[in-house]
């Protein structure tokens, strides 16, 4: 009897490990979710900078197909950025590994999103540029895939 008392102590101090380690990625969760609701305002704002420009003459503004993508673009990234923040938010009141892999997905499609309209606002004004960029980039980027190994779980020492 006293040994199982003790591997019952033993997995009730594994439990409260355990339960104190989600309760800091709630918090972390909370946390990003704020952030990422910040964030998405930025291009959200930039969208109606992009339609009505405070700047007046015919160097200023785009042409309708470039503002019309830039629109979609900053509208696509504000988008993926809110559901970053809803989807952590929905972790963070209720971790499960569901609500975990659409944060993981919502993520990717905001960097991937972040990315694009980043390298845009460096091709418009340098074109040259955004094709070394893009030129260094992709191979690296092909061989890190390459690397990469697998994704491993945490285990409980």
């Amino acid at each position: 009897m006293r040994s199982a008392g003790r591997i019952i102590r033993v997995r009730g101090d594994w439990e409260s490990v355990i339960q104190s380690y989600i309760d800091r990625v709630r918090v972390l969760a909370a946390l990003g979710a704020v952030l990422f609701a910040y964030l998405a305002v930025i291009p959200g704002a930039v969208v109606g900078a992009t339609v009505d420009s405070a700047c007046a003459g015919p160097q200023c503004g785009y042409s309708p197909p470039l503002t019309a993508y830039l629109v979609i673009a900053f509208g696509a990234t504000a988008a993926a950025l809110g559901a970053s923040a809803i989807t952590m938010a929905i972790y963070a009141a209720r971790p499960s590994p569901g609500h975990e892999r659409l944060v993981g997905f919502s993520l990717k499609v905001s960097v991937a999103l972040v990315a694009v309209l980043l390298l845009s606002e460096v091709a418009l004004p340098h074109p040259v540029a955004a094709i070394v960029i893009v030129g260094v980039c992709v191979p690296i980027a092909l061989i890190g895939a390459a690397r990469r190994r697998g994704p491993t779980r945490a285990r409980l020492p």
